[in-house]
């Protein structure tokens, strides 16, 4: 594997791709084969981000309209960005990149330091 990978002209011409692909391969290994899957995931994480665009308000976000006929429908770009999420998710899987976030653990492991600093307050309080 090869770090570094040359930007495409498509990536390096447009802002949002161009940002997207410096996170996506900052820190990883990929292989020149890669590029197409990574062009995909970028195209992705784009429409994605365009969808959340198109249905926010300043209230909020917007989940449904009222067509002309009168029936309310749900917002399409919703169903538009439940498949760019589930092709992310793919692309990442292909690509070996890990997008879950670690849980961080809820005991809290004491240090040496602390059980000892703790351990004499102890005994100061007994005496």
């Amino acid at each position: 594997m090869r770090k570094g990978l040359k930007k495409p002209l498509s990536v390096s011409q447009d802002a949002f791709k161009s940002q997207k692909w410096d996170e996506i391969t900052a820190g990883r290994s990929f292989r020149e084969s890669d590029i197409p899957a990574l062009l995909m995931l970028i195209s992705w994480h784009q429409i994605a981000d365009q969808c959340m665009s198109d249905i926010a308000t300043e209230n909020g976000v917007m989940v449904a309209y009222t067509n002309k006929l009168g029936d309310e429908k749900a917002m399409p770009q919703i169903a538009t960005m439940k498949q760019a999420s589930a092709e992310i998710r793919a692309l990442n899987k292909q690509l070996g990149i890990n997008d879950e976030v670690k849980q961080k653990s809820d005991t809290k492991k004491a240090s040496i330091l602390s059980l000892v600093v703790s351990d004499r307050e102890k005994k100061a309080s007994n005496s």
